[in-house]
């Protein structure tokens, strides 16, 4: 692997059509708390374009999955609702709308979930591994599994070398929510990693008495196993249960990394210290760098703050136009509007750029209202994909963002998703006939068969 450069690509997902607010996340306070409101598709998807395009804007490999077909008549049919399409829809409507929000869920957008990924200088196998979410903790989001995992066949596996495994066996005590959970810091080249898991469960045991902790430490080591990574170089860490109970879901809600970067909340972890500093030590050893290691305290961003900020879920990411890897680092902020709007949010972030020994020169608020009201900023709606620049050129070039794309997408957004949407809107067979129909829309736009 001795001169390979890594590019670390963004695969974000596209909102469709069917985007709603069914309140369905599990410990998710945004998600609960706007349940049932009217929700704006035609905004949401909008809105989640442009921030890729922002990101393509910046030099970095910023590539689209497109949404898949909802709602999923499969689970209807699954569930024992009988008849056409209007029938199961009113039947499944009058017998729980929660129901009917899964079938139609759009939380396919939150392209962190997707999967884990490892780096293929990472892997004893030598190859990019990928291993889908099984995502079961929420059942509205668990078909994703099989829906993504076509993606990952068809974008990587069938373009460059890649083991593409299957998701974890779906069983509670495997609970997987994928690259949320998982971090990667790096050196300079991005062929030196260091792969942290995050897990709020392990051997059944569970900090925290408010929400179901959304992934174990068994599935962690499970994907480290498959994968093949270096042990020295593979760390877990458990996640604080206060931040659980104050709507952490994720760990990309409480803390973040790149390259040699590593940010995180006071109460992100639990007993965390011993790890941490094991970490920063073979980080050291191994790249002859110090790892950054920046906690934030509660007196500068309490968890409520953090939460209704996102600060954590920013996106954090090194320009890559004219880039070499012996240019001093420059880092590009990508925060959620709130971030701005948050008082103690945005003196941290001021905190933050003005640090000499921070490479953050840059921020970027953008504003994402719709996918932040059901509990999505920046770095959910992407799954970051450490790949070898050479491997770049070999994958569909149709899905990578630039002006075509985003013009084309923009105009089939424009043309066909519904401006508002209410869950009882579902229940209209004729209008989700239409919406089904949206998915082959962008497909046949962009040439993704």
């Amino acid at each position: 692997m001795s001169g390979v450069i890594y590019a670390e690509m963004n695969i974000d997902a596209l909102i469709g059509p069917t985007h709603h607010f069914g309140g369905l996340g599990v410990g998710n306070l945004a998600s609960m708390q706007h349940a049932h409101q009217v929700s704006r598709p035609r905004e949401a998807a909008l809105e989640g374009l442009q921030k890729a395009a922002l990101v393509a804007s910046l030099g970095v490999p910023q590539y689209l999955f497109l949404p898949p077909v909802r709602p999923r008549l499969d689970l209807l049919s699954a569930l024992g609702f009988e008849g056409d399409l209007s029938q199961q829809l009113l039947s499944v409507y009058h017998t729980s709308s929660y129901l009917l929000s899964a079938a139609c869920s759009s939380a396919f957008m939150w392209a962190a979930n997707s999967a884990t990924v490892s780096a293929a200088a990472d892997s004893a196998h030598g190859c990019l591994q990928i291993t889908p979410s099984n995502l079961i903790s929420s059942w509205h989001r668990a078909a994703e599994s099989l829906e993504r995992r076509i993606d990952f066949h068809d974008f990587f596996e069938r373009n460059i070398a890649c083991e593409l495994h299957a998701p974890l066996p779906a069983i509670m005590p495997l609970r997987d929510e994928g690259a949320a959970n998982h971090m990667r810091l790096c050196d300079r080249s991005g062929q030196v990693g260091f792969n942290v898991f995050v897990y709020g469960e392990s051997d059944g045991q569970s900090n925290s008495s408010s929400f179901v902790a959304r992934q174990t430490r068994a599935a962690s080591e499970a994907i480290a196993r498959k994968h093949q990574l270096e042990p020295r170089r593979t760390f877990f860490l458990w996640q604080h249960p206060d931040a659980i109970a104050a709507g952490v879901f994720h760990n990309d809600v409480i803390a973040t990394s790149h390259e040699n970067l590593l940010i995180y909340h006071q109460h992100a972890f639990l007993d965390a210290e011993p790890t941490l500093e094991q970490l920063a030590a073979e980080y050291l050893q191994v790249t002859g760098r110090s790892l950054l290691r920046i906690e934030v305290a509660a007196e500068q961003l309490s968890l409520s703050e953090a939460v209704a900020s996102y600060f954590f879920n920013s996106q954090i990411l090194s320009p890559h136009t004219g880039r070499t890897i012996t240019d001093k680092p420059k880092m590009v902020l990508i925060c959620p509007r709130q971030c701005n709007e948050v008082e103690s949010a945005r003196h941290l972030i001021e905190r933050l750029i003005a640090m000499p020994e921070c490479p953050i020169e840059e921020v970027r608020f953008v504003s994402l209202a719709q996918s932040m009201a059901n509990g999505g900023g920046p770095a959910c709606l992407r799954l970051r994909v450490p790949i070898a620049e050479a491997d770049l050129r070999l994958l569909p070039r149709n899905l990578r963002v630039d002006a075509e794309l985003v013009d084309t997408l923009s105009a089939v957004i424009e043309r066909w998703y519904p401006q508002t949407l209410k869950l009882s809107d579902l229940s209209d067979a004729e209008l989700v006939r239409e919406l089904s129909q949206i998915s082959f829309k962008l497909r046949l736009a962009t040439n993704s068969w």
